[in-house]
């Protein structure tokens, strides 16, 4: 970031950086691996209004099937955005 942008932007630039980062990197993961957990479940507790409450059991391999899948897509995806950094990039 210190080297794409001028020196009285850096400090801007550094803030959307963090931004990014966090929007990004803190709102769908805890989503995207909730799901993944919640769709490898068998069997759920139904109550009497029949309402889902807590999962009693888990198919084991489902869930590290789909949590690998979403770890994998994620670092290819990363890989993918640094590799085109690299190649786009040109120095002042």
């Amino acid at each position: 970031v210190y080297r794409c942008v001028p020196d009285k932007q850096r400090s801007f630039a550094l803030g959307v950086q963090s931004v990014f980062l966090r929007l990004l990197g803190t709102i769908p993961g805890p989503i995207l691996f909730g799901v993944a957990i919640d769709n490898s479940c068998t069997l759920w507790d139904v109550d009497e209004c029949k309402t889902k409450g807590a999962c009693w059991v888990y198919d084991n391999k489902r869930m590290a099937y789909l949590l690998m899948g979403i770890s994998a897509a994620c670092k290819i995806i990363t890989i993918i955005f640094i590799l085109m950094a690299v190649c786009l990039y040109k120095p002042p």
